[in-house]
């Protein structure tokens, strides 16, 4: 062997680090599938499967005990998936959540499994974990956001971001998507969504224990903290504004913020480097450049000045 291919050659403590963050991985990801066979074979107690599966699309909002709180529509294009057993059902969400644990925290997942937030949220098998996704990959894929505005809309102050960076484009997307499904769903039903603003107005968004403020008091600091987020180029503040500003907080709510870690450039990087990738956060938010106030955010800036090599400006991402 030459001196070159001796040198291409890992070492034995390079392959040891090289497969350390993959076994971490294949033992987190292990850990969540056991979780997921033992509350299918154990059932469970999938509460708020039980209750999007029980709803009616035609009359949703009749029900007191484990009550549907969400716009119309959201009942109306999950109406096939109402059909299926409930067993399947419900493995169907909790499926979708413990892969958007995996994806998002990587061989964090087998750890915040057991924690009381993730641990109750996959139990009861809600879309809040999804959703965790959808507010990570919303950055390369915008038109995602359209799921949250339809099922919980106040999150929609997370398209803040692309409105104060003018990307309008970006905000335009998902807003449009809801908009046009909402109207079509309107048109079809508007008995439904009267029904559902009565509902809304007899069932106050207070939040539940531990969390007992109602939307009206957090929103304001959700809409300051992705300002202060999209000003400073930190995109860790999308999910966490956007959680903040839920219709209601309850105790599975914090499960939501494992969209933190592929966020956050060091943990990120360290953790769920593909999810990074995925995303491509660092390329359409580390690159993006702030100017004197006005200036619009977007690709980093270029400045040239004859033949001379293009300067670059950038402000690093935190």
């Amino acid at each position: 062997m030459t001196a070159h291919g001796a040198a291409m050659q890992p070492t034995d403590q390079q392959r040891w680090e090289l497969s350390v963050p993959m076994l971490l991985l294949a033992i987190s990801t292990g850990l969540c599938v056991q979780v997921l066979a033992l509350l299918t074979l154990s059932g469970g107690d999938p509460v708020d499967a039980l209750s999007y599966w029980l709803t009616n699309p035609a009359t949703p909002y009749n029900r007191v005990q484990g009550a549907y709180g969400y716009p119309p529509v959201a009942a109306q294009l999950a109406a096939p998936l109402f059909q299926m057993p409930f067993p399947a059902f419900a493995f169907l969400l909790r499926a979708f959540e413990v892969a958007s644990l995996v994806l998002l925290t990587g061989p964090l997942a087998g750890a915040l499994i057991f924690t009381t937030p993730v641990a109750s949220e996959i139990n009861a098998a809600n879309i809040n974990l999804p959703i965790a996704v959808i507010m990570v990959l919303g950055f390369r894929w915008p038109a995602l956001w359209a799921f949250p505005l339809l099922t919980k809309p106040s999150m929609g102050v997370g398209l803040l971001w692309f409105v104060l960076r003018r990307q309008w484009r970006k905000a335009a997307i998902p807003i449009a998507i809801a908009g046009a499904l909402s109207l079509g769903s309107f048109v079809f039903a508007p008995r439904v969504w009267f029904e559902w603003l009565d509902w809304l107005r007899a069932n106050p968004q207070v939040g539940e224990w531990p969390y007992p403020f109602p939307l009206w008091a957090r929103l304001p600091f959700s809409v300051a903290l992705i300002v202060w987020g999209a000003r400073t180029n930190r995109p860790w503040t999308v999910p966490l504004a956007s959680a903040l500003a839920l219709p209601r907080l309850y105790y599975q709510s914090p499960a939501m913020l494992i969209a933190l870690v592929p966020l956050i450039p060091w943990l990120g990087r360290l953790v769920v480097p593909w999810t990074r990738r995925l995303s491509r956060i660092e390329e359409l938010v580390l690159g993006a450049r702030t100017g004197p106030p006005g200036t619009p955010a977007g690709p980093t800036a270029t400045l040239r000045r004859s033949d001379r090599p293009a300067m670059t400006t950038a402000v690093p991402e935190r």
